[in-house]
C-alpha cells in the first residue's frame, strides 16, 4: 500500500507520454525511418515531465473531486 501512489504515478506516466508522443509524432508526419528513434527521445523527454505533473497534481484535483462529489450530494439530498 506504501509504494501504491507512486507506482501509479509512474505507470500512468509512462503509460500517457507513450501514447501521447506516438500520437503527436504520427500527426506531424515523422517518416518510419525515424519515428522510433524520435519517438524515444520524444517520450524520454515527456516522461518526467508528465510524472511530475502527476505527483504534484493529482493530490490536488483529488481534494478538488472529494469537494464536488461532497457538494453534489448535500445538493442531491434536498
Amino acid at each position: 500500500m506504501r509504494y501504491r501512489k507512486p507506482l501509479f504515478a509512474l505507470i500512468m506516466s509512462a503509460t500517457t507520454s507513450l501514447l501521447v508522443s506516438a500520437v503527436i509524432m504520427g500527426l506531424r508526419g515523422v517518416p518510419a525511418q525515424v519515428f522510433l528513434s524520435q519517438w524515444c527521445h520524444a517520450f524520454m523527454t515527456a516522461w518526467p515531465v508528465v510524472f511530475l505533473a502527476i505527483v504534484l497534481i493529482a493530490p490536488r484535483i483529488d481534494r478538488l473531486l472529494d469537494y464536488v462529489v461532497e457538494k453534489d450530494r448535500v445538493f442531491d439530498a434536498r
